[in-house]
């Protein structure tokens, strides 16, 4: 076995170029920033002294405290952020890779 050479094919291989599906990343940020959200807001109900929710309270638009109509504003809002991420980070990625990869 130790003189045992391996032939190695010398055609040139084409490699496809890497393509995110904005559609796939999109849904997939949406569903971490909607569960993250409500992770946050969990621990702000269980734990108020943490601060762990107030990030959210700032920077999400309407909301309030722990009712109803500010949780599922955050949950919209964290579902709308997240896919707006998702997809603007894989059509960049997709131009770039077009260009330079």
């Amino acid at each position: 076995m130790a003189n045992t050479a391996f032939q190695v094919d010398q055609r040139a291989i084409e490699a496809t170029p890497l393509r995110l599906p904005a559609g796939v990343l999109g849904a997939a940020l949406a569903a971490f920033a909607a569960v993250s959200f409500w992770f946050c807001m969990l621990l702000g109900v269980i734990a108020p002294d943490w601060g762990l929710h107030k990030p959210w309270l700032q920077f999400y638009l309407g909301l309030t405290g722990f009712n109803p109509r500010s949780l599922a504003l955050g949950t919209v809002q964290s579902l709308v952020f997240g896919s707006y991420t998702g997809v603007a980070i894989a059509f960049l990625f997709n131009t770039f890779n077009r260009w330079f990869g």
